[in-house]
C-alpha cells in the first residue's frame, strides 16, 4: 500500500471503527499513520540520499534537519513519537484520543507531500 492508501484507511477507522477492533482500533490507526509516515520518509531518503534509507527510522528524523526546513523536520520528528508511543500498550496507560490521533494524520497528510521529490 501506498502511504496515502494507509492514511486513507486510518482515516476511515476514524470515522468507523471496526466491531472487531473494539478495544484496539486507535491502536491501529496509530499504526497504519505511522508506517504511512515511514514510507513517506524512506521514499524520500531513496530519491535524496539513498544510504539514509536504509536506517533507522530515528537516525532518518535525525538527518531530516540537515536536508529539509526546521518546520518539516520538527512536525515528523513530534509526530513518529507520538506515534510510536501510542501504538505501544501498557496497561497503566490510556489508548490515543480522537484528538491525538486526528492530529498526527493531519500532520502526516500534510508532511508526505513536503517529502515528495
Amino acid at each position: 500500500m501506498t502511504p496515502h492508501e494507509l492514511l486513507d484507511e486510518a482515516a476511515d477507522l476514524l470515522v468507523r471503527p471496526r466491531p472487531s477492533m473494539r478495544r484496539c482500533w486507535q491502536r491501529g490507526c496509530a499504526c497504519l499513520t505511522r508506517v504511512a509516515l515511514e514510507q513517506g520518509l524512506r521514499h524520500y531518503w531513496e530519491q535524496v540520499a539513498p544510504e539514509v534509507a536504509g536506517c533507522h527510522t530515528t537516525h532518518q528524523l535525525l538527518a531530516l534537519r540537515a536536508y529539509t526546513d526546521q518546520e518539516t523536520a520538527l512536525v515528523a520528528r513530534i509526530a513518529w513519537h507520538g506515534l510510536s508511543r501510542a501504538m505501544h500498550h501498557h496497561a497503566y496507560e490510556l489508548a490515543p484520543t480522537v484528538t491525538e490521533l486526528r492530529g498526527w494524520h493531519r500532520d502526516v497528510a500534510t508532511l508526505l507531500p513536503r517529502l515528495v521529490r
